[in-house]
């Protein structure tokens, strides 16, 4: 990979072994393995696996309860879409329903969820969906998931705009019978988003 990585900077008119170059093509190669190995990794939480424990636990922090609805909200994300080879980087928003006990599920549970999904070659579509799906299997009354991020290829390369942000939305269970449940946790999201401006 290091040779390969060496022809594409000489065809792009570089001299690899130009001072500033040195050690490029073995860091790139290194920067790549790194989405490899977390392929191999297992969706764990706190050390168990989604299946293993009842993730609920007396919560504090950034979880905001209206009702029986939990936000966990700007939870951030880098990660690097597959289309181009460049970052991705954002936050992103996970609305569930509690467990009727006023006890929610810990951030760092959903944070180590959002890093496993984000650590590796990644479209945003398929990314909001993942996550979604994981609280779903967990929370199994309803998840909702809204991801926001900015795309180092639309900076970079094609409409070459800087500070464009991009919004997806993923909405199971609950959420989809429930159009009131879906605003009060979009409005969540907007009052965060007003609030931290």
């Amino acid at each position: 990979m290091v040779s390969a990585v060496t022809s594409m900077l000489l065809s792009l008119g570089e001299d690899p072994l130009r001072k500033e170059l040195l050690g490029t093509p073995q860091r790139y190669v290194q920067w790549l393995m790194k989405f490899k190995a977390c392929n191999l990794l297992d969706v764990k939480l706190n050390g168990f696996t989604l299946s293993n424990v009842s993730l609920y636990e007396r919560t504090g922090g950034g979880t905001t309860d209206h009702g029986a609805i939990r936000s966990e909200l700007h939870l951030p994300f880098c990660a690097q879409c597959e289309h181009h080879l460049l970052p991705f980087y954002g936050v992103v928003h996970i609305g569930y329903f509690g467990n009727g006990s006023g006890e929610g599920i810990d951030r760092s549970h959903f944070q180590a969820l959002v890093h496993f999904y984000g650590c590796k070659l990644q479209v945003q579509e398929r990314m909001t969906r993942q996550i979604a799906e994981a609280v779903y299997s967990v929370s199994h009354n309803g998840a909702m998931v809204v991801v926001e991020a900015n795309h180092i290829c639309m900076i970079s390369r094609g409409i070459e705009k800087i500070r464009s942000n991009t919004a997806t939305i993923a909405v199971l269970g609950q959420f989809l019978a429930d159009p009131s449940a879906k605003a009060c946790f979009l409005q969540n999201v907007l009052d965060s988003v007003a609030s931290a401006v």
